[in-house]
């Protein structure tokens, strides 16, 4: 019984100091940061490389490596780290795990999530990462091919929760969803234009082309954002997405972070449809995972705990979340967790979420 919890959290007692500066949590042990807190500039988000037949996580790294040096910044610029390992066997991991350590200085580490996820094109590895930017800030987004897209420091970022068209096929789903997710951008008085980053769950993996199809074909003559693709094994729906895209402007507000339920939706009380991030200050954390147990409820309640020490050591709270994602690999794990939720949650604050069945967790937490 396995679930992680990726968020990324506002600190509102910490809004207010320059951009550009990163702080991290230390490591146990060494290993990743449990949180960066960065106090934003304009940060880059990057598609998910893909590692090809006898490359490496270090093979990886050098794509990574690139992109920092296009942007005047390196390994201490990177804040989040997500690593998709295309085998569940424990040296697969431990491999993925050990090239993260080599490729980031101790103490310097990035917040990471790693799972095991079949891949597009069978891959054996996958890397995305968000990292800070050293170049002067532009105002739009900037797409740079279809690697990297750099979320301008001077407007808000909005963290839109997964959603799901109800469809036959994969193609038509992802076409379904794309559709709706593009109309919420507009309702927000966004434009394809403004999307950083597009994450798939679906299935099959084998079938991720049809989405991709999909995907280019709703941004017509925009060049494409960087996109993810996880496998999931949710029943019933061939795919959820999810998107990070820039708000058209920066809301004048004491809020770091507010929420917002397109027209049309429910509001629940255990997330919200779309967080919108006002404030400086942006707190990125890695995977958690809560301690073995013999009950799901434990090992669940182990996670949140976690979670909660954290966001006390960063200087923020559940109230002030903007993003979660949840991966479980079964039925007693997701049902301990719809039914601990609840109790964490102010209903009128839940962050933006997306819950995702996977057939293996299969990665190592933060504590």
């Amino acid at each position: 019984m396995n679930i992680f919890a990726y968020l990324i959290g506002l600190a509102a007692l910490l809004a207010g100091s320059a951009h550009g500066q990163v702080t991290r949590l230390p490591g146990e042990s060494g290993g990743p940061s449990p949180a960066v807190i960065v106090k934003r500039g304009s940060l880059v988000h990057t598609k998910q490389w893909l590692a090809s037949d006898g490359e490496t996580f270090g093979d990886l790294m050098e794509r990574l490596g690139a992109r920092l040096q296009a942007h005047g910044a390196g390994p201490d610029e990177v804040v989040k780290l997500n690593v998709y390992v295309g085998s569940a066997e424990d040296s697969a991991v431990e491999a993925a795990w050990t090239g993260i350590c080599e490729a980031f200085a101790e103490g310097r580490r990035p917040a990471v999530t790693l799972i095991s996820t079949p891949l597009p094109e069978g891959a054996s590895l996958g890397m995305d990462a968000v990292f800070l930017s050293k170049r002067d800030a532009e105002p739009s987004v900037i797409r740079e091919g279809e690697d990297t897209a750099v979320a301008p420091a001077g407007r808000d970022l909005l963290q839109i929760s997964g959603r799901a068209a109800k469809a036959e096929t994969l193609g038509e789903a992802t076409r379904g969803t794309m559709a709706e997710l593009l109309a919420v951008m507009a309702e927000l008085g966004g434009k394809p234009a403004d999307v950083v980053q597009v994450k798939a769950f679906l299935q099959p993996m084998s079938d991720w082309a049809s989405a991709d199809r999909e995907i280019r074909t709703a941004f017509g003559d925009e060049a494409v954002p960087p996109v993810v693709y996880v496998e999931w094994t949710s029943t019933g729906l061939p795919t959820e997405i999810e998107m990070i895209a820039a708000a058209p402007e920066r809301m004048d507000t004491k809020e770091t972070v507010s929420y917002f339920t397109p027209t049309g939706d429910k509001t629940s009380p255990v997330f919200s449809r779309v967080a919108r991030i006002h404030g400086d200050t942006v707190i990125y954390m890695g995977s958690l995972i809560g301690p073995e147990s013999s009950t799901a409820e434990t090992e669940v309640k182990g996670a949140f705990d976690r979670l909660a020490e954290l966001l006390k050591q960063t200087g923020s709270d559940f109230r002030h979340l903007a993003k979660a994602t949840y991966y479980v690999s079964d039925d007693a794990t997701s049902k301990a967790h719809n039914a601990i939720r609840p109790t964490l949650f102010d209903p009128a604050r839940p962050p933006a979420a997306s819950k995702i069945t996977l057939r293996t967790v299969g990665g190592k937490g933060n504590g």
